[in-house]
């Protein structure tokens, strides 16, 4: 029953492995996205189902980001608390995953 009073309960979501999951979760997430490039590629974008294609792709893109973006938030949250890097690897993540979305939105993956 011996309590130390300094001690204060960390709240879930900003507990360090829970950052580092998210961030895991986000790179695998990525890694399914790149497996995903051909349906929006040259030759998926010529099928009669693209439209599908495009739109499984841009879930997934979308999942990636909010994972990416979410492990940002968090990991500077953290370290606002407990010190630590800046997560440069997510934050660079986050922003390839909106310049994939642009380029894509542009047309420039169904060359």
């Amino acid at each position: 029953m011996d309590q130390d009073l300094n001690t204060v309960a960390v709240p879930f979501f900003l507990k360090p492995v829970v950052g580092k999951t998210l961030g895991l979760l986000a790179a695998i997430s990525f890694y399914f996205l790149c497996m995903l490039f051909p349906l929006i590629g040259p030759a998926g974008s010529k099928m009669t189902f693209a439209k599908k294609n495009e739109i499984t792709f841009i879930a997934v893109l979308m999942l990636t980001f909010t994972l990416a973006l979410s492990t940002v938030f968090l990991k500077i949250k953290t370290r606002k608390q407990e010190g630590g890097p800046f997560p440069i690897a997510t934050s660079i993540l986050s922003l390839l995953c909106l310049i994939i979305l642009v380029i894509l939105k542009l047309g420039g993956f169904a060359i």
